[in-house]
Order: C-alpha cells, then sequence, then structure tokens
C-alpha cells in the first residue's frame, strides 16, 4: 500500500471527488448540476487553481487558489478560496502540503500575500492556519442576495 500524499491538479474526471469534499466542507450538499457546471467553468478560467491531495487513488483533500492583481496592493496575491481536508486525514499534514503548494505558486508570480477567509466556527481550522503564519488582520463582510 502507498502512504505517500501526492499533490496533483484537479481535473473534470474528479468533479464527484471534488464536490464530496465541499460537501464536507460545507456540511451541505450544494446542487449537484450546478456544482458540476461552474466547476468545469473554473478548470478553464486563467489563474484558478484546483489542486488534490492524494494517497494513491484515495481523494483526500482540495485546495483552490485564485491568482489576483489587487489594484490596491499594486500587486498579485493569492486567494485560497477552498481548503478542506477529509476528517480521517486531519492532523497528518496533508492541509500543510496544500498549503505549502499554493504558497509556491504564489511567489512564482511574486504575490505579496495569500489570504483566505474561514467561517467564524471553524475554530480548529483557525488554529491550523494561525499556526502556518496566517494572522487575522482583515474583516470579511458578507451579503445574502437571495
Amino acid at each position: 500500500m502507498n502512504n505517500t500524499v501526492e499533490v496533483r491538479p484537479a481535473l473534470a474526471a474528479d468533479c464527484d471527488a471534488v464536490y464530496l469534499l465541499i460537501c464536507e466542507l460545507n456540511q451541505k450538499a450544494p446542487d449537484p448540476v450546478a456544482f458540476r457546471r461552474g466547476y468545469l467553468a473554473n478548470l478553464a478560467t486563467q489563474g484558478l487553481y484546483y489542486r488534490l491531495a492524494v494517497r494513491g487513488e484515495e481523494v483526500l483533500g482540495l485546495i483552490s487558489l485564485h491568482l489576483l492583481f489587487h489594484l490596491h496592493h499594486a500587486r498579485w496575491v493569492g486567494d485560497i478560496q477552498e481548503l478542506v481536508i477529509m476528517p480521517h486525514a486531519r492532523g497528518a499534514g496533508v492541509g500543510k502540503r496544500l498549503l505549502d503548494w499554493a504558497e509556491h505558486q504564489a511567489r512564482q508570480v511574486d504575490a505579496e500575500l495569500l489570504e483566505l477567509s474561514s467561517s467564524k466556527p471553524r475554530v480548529d481550522a483557525h488554529r491550523f492556519y494561525r499556526r502556518e503564519g496566517f494572522l487575522e488582520n482583515h474583516i470579511r463582510f458578507t451579503k445574502p442576495l437571495n
């Protein structure tokens, strides 16, 4: 049995596995048809990257990274939009591997920083982000439109 965790690009064929990861992240299931349509469109979007952490054929985690040039920074910024690890794989370094990949990618375009949002109830995730060097220096506001 192979215990090595590999980070690889997510593909169209990974849609079902990515859907399950997003269900885990949200603790609910989004509309599967809308999800598939959006996932496939995002795979073709320049500057938006999905990477999976896999062990053999098993998908353990996902990170999405959007590299954007922010006018108010006059620099590139890496926005981590999703980071999720399956519960049985947490604490084994999988999240760190994915964050390391994102940091490396951001450094390739000389990004000023990586940023992410995390829901208030995810206190375990917040501890992880702090341990990985992320600072709490912004407040994010959202406005539901439906």
